[in-house]
């Protein structure tokens, strides 16, 4: 069984109908990314899978259990954990206490020492607030946050926006090797380049419908879809 298995999902913000009909899965273990142009309904996606958006109608089983229209913190507690584009920390906080803060409420919260493990600038930087953080640093807490949860599944929205090509390729080592350690991930990035190493398999979407799927290396290969959908 999928680690997630998504049928007929539709969402709308207000008026406005942003998915159709969407299905996709994500096997345990995969990395899959979540591609297409701004404002083709990638982050919508990730919000309707977390419960930030609540689905129109649709199917999300997520480990076997039917999620679509729950609460997020429900969704929290059942093991996804979405990394958003504007990261959310707590300026005012210092690392460690985000980090402890985040915590607090997951049945098998990780010891900070494994989160710093992966992110050892977050052990150097511990003290200092969230809002003295550089744009990576904060990128790194923001995704540390997710993971002291021991989550079954993360989704990272535009992980990289933003950030120095050298923070870029550090992050998508990290991710890698979280991967590589059996970490379930669904990434939307807009860095094309970033998403089709990190990933092994990908969706296309296009003005809120799935236009493609199939293995990165296939899309990579297929610079005509490349530029059909994504302008590149």
């Amino acid at each position: 069984m999928s680690m997630l298995d998504v049928t007929g999902l539709n969402a709308h913000y207000g008026d406005s109908h942003i998915l159709f009909d969407v299905a996709l899965r994500v096997d345990r273990n995969e990395v899959v990314a979540l591609l297409g142009r701004n404002g083709a309904g990638k982050s919508t996606m990730l919000k309707s899978l977390m419960g930030v958006v609540k689905p129109s109608s649709g199917s999300i089983l997520f480990d076997g259990e039917q999620i679509a229209g729950r609460k997020s913190h429900t969704i929290a507690r059942a093991g996804m954990q979405l990394v958003h584009e504007d990261r959310r920390i707590f300026g005012s906080l210092n690392v460690e206490e985000n980090l402890v803060l985040a915590g607090l409420t997951a049945k098998g919260r990780w010891p900070l020492d494994r989160v710093y493990e992966i992110f050892p600038r977050l052990k150097e930087r511990r003290t200092s607030r969230g809002t003295d953080l550089s744009g990576g640093e904060q990128q790194m807490l923001a995704i540390g946050r997710a993971l002291v949860r021991d989550p079954k599944i993360i989704l990272l929205d535009e992980p990289f926006e933003g950030l120095a090509p050298v923070i870029v390729q550090d992050l998508v080592r990290t991710c890698r090797e979280l991967a590589m350690a059996g970490q379930t991930i669904i990434l939307v990035e807009q860095n094309i380049a970033a998403a089709l190493t990190l990933a092994t398999r990908a969706y296309i979407i296009n003005n809120g419908h799935i236009a493609h799927e199939g293995p990165t290396g296939e899309i990579r290969a297929q610079p005509e879809l490349l530029q059909r959908y994504l302008g590149v």
